[in-house]
């Protein structure tokens, strides 16, 4: 009966209705998203240096990490198309506050606290939702393929975002991004809801921590939180940098989208057949090479390079850091133990952005990718040093995908 199963889970399809609406949902959330990661040089345009920049761009962590514990428990007891529903509406007023600033002050503050409680809804339901509605074996591929749809609109999102800028400036940027808001919010409507997981206990603080504390978990979350801290240098900075060096991010942003989906189309299935670790490290090492060139190499062609590295080590450092979180857990805490997951990322951009623009500020650019860079290798000293957990999907967690159309 055993085998039986295990041939009926190998077999099953990846691209049902519900993997490719939700694939299209993440599409256009992706264009509503990544056009803000030039929000930088709009908040030094309004009078900022760039540490208030870091501290105003993390302020939205602040609502992100708090909303992640009761963001986790609603994943598994309202559903995941709730909470997709729920996200979209408060990303659509995000993108409506945003038009409302004209200087620094309170506000900002505010609308950047709004933006990230949106966040904190959306990016653990989108990831739980692939989860659930991927076949178990097929899950690392499943979750780097339903990625894609991010970079495909990081790709062009950001060279989009850059155009609207040049044609009706900042605000039609966020008018774009709203109705993009609008479109993922409309299909994730039509989504049908995965099996429920049974999960109806009351809130517990301590219960979302729980999966934390376990040994098993810290290396995933603790590789997930050096990530993102190596992550935000170039997110929240690039464009600032660029800017002074008269250079565009489009070369950057494109090599670095398209070389994270290139690598998963032709790599997707590496991580289960090589196994995650034997991925994961490598990739590493290409995200802090790709960084440590940003600091020595300021061209367009150094800028393309650069792009491609982080890109290839992107597309699959988060997919197979999420997999090894869920393969460790149970089926029926899924949901808290992605936003644990993304908390964790959270953290990381909390830290990062105050203190990557304190580092520029002060010591410049090129010292802050440099030590951006040396943050990620240290995901792999810990890695190797510390986890001694078998990484392979066993049996007893595996279960037929759910029937989700």
């Amino acid at each position: 009966m055993r085998r039986v199963e295990d041939i009926k889970e190998k077999d099953a399809s990846l691209f049902t209705r519900n993997f490719t609406l939700l694939f299209m949902a993440h599409l256009f959330f992706g264009f509503s998203f990544w056009p803000y990661v030039l929000l930088p040089v709009f908040i030094q345009d309004l009078g900022s240096n760039l540490v208030e920049v870091g501290i105003i761009m993390g302020a939205a962590s602040v609502s992100g990490i708090l909303i992640r514990p009761w963001s986790g428990h609603a994943l598994d007891r309202i559903g995941r198309r709730s909470c997709l529903l729920a996200g979209g509406l408060i990303f659509l007023l995000t993108h409506g506050f945003y038009l409302l600033v004209d200087q620094i002050g309170p506000f900002i503050y505010f609308v950047r606290l709004v933006h990230g409680l949106s966040m904190g809804i959306l990016f653990a339901t989108f990831f739980t939702f692939a989860a659930d509605i991927t076949p178990p074996q097929r899950r690392t591929e499943g979750i780097a393929i339903f990625g894609i749809g991010g970079h495909l609109s990081g790709a062009f999102g950001v060279p989009l975002g850059e155009f609207l800028i040049r044609t009706g400036g900042y605000p039609l940027l966020f008018k774009t991004s709203a109705v993009f808001t609008v479109l993922f919010t409309v299909l994730s409507y039509f989504l049908k809801e995965p099996r429920k997981t049974g999960n109806q206990a009351k809130f517990r603080l301590s219960d979302f921590f729980r999966a934390g504390l376990q040994k098993a978990n810290r290396m995933p979350l603790i590789g997930n939180g050096l990530f993102a801290l190596g992550l935000i240098s170039y997110m929240v900075f690039l464009k600032s940098y660029a800017h002074e060096q008269g250079l565009s991010v489009t070369f950057f942003f494109m090599a670095y989208s398209l070389s994270a989906v290139l690598i998963r189309l032709v790599g997707g299935k590496w991580p289960d057949q090589y196994g995650l670790k034997t991925v994961l490290y490598p990739s590493f090492i290409s995200l802090a090479l790709g960084i440590f060139l940003l600091a020595f190499w300021p061209s367009p062609i150094g800028l393309l390079v650069s792009g491609v590295l982080c890109g290839i080590g992107h597309g699959f450092i988060f997919p197979i850091l999420s997999v090894l979180l869920i393969n460790r857990g149970t089926d029926n805490e899924r949901g808290r133990s992605m936003a644990l997951f993304t908390l964790l990322f959270d953290v990381g951009f909390f830290i990062g952005a105050p203190l990557w623009g304190y580092v520029a500020q002060h010591f410049g650019y090129p010292a802050m990718f440099i030590l951006s860079a040396a943050n990620v290798l240290l995901a792999v000293v810990a890695f190797v040093f510390f986890d001694q957990e078998d990484p392979v999907l066993t049996p007893a967690k595996v279960s037929l995908p759910p029937s989700s159309g």
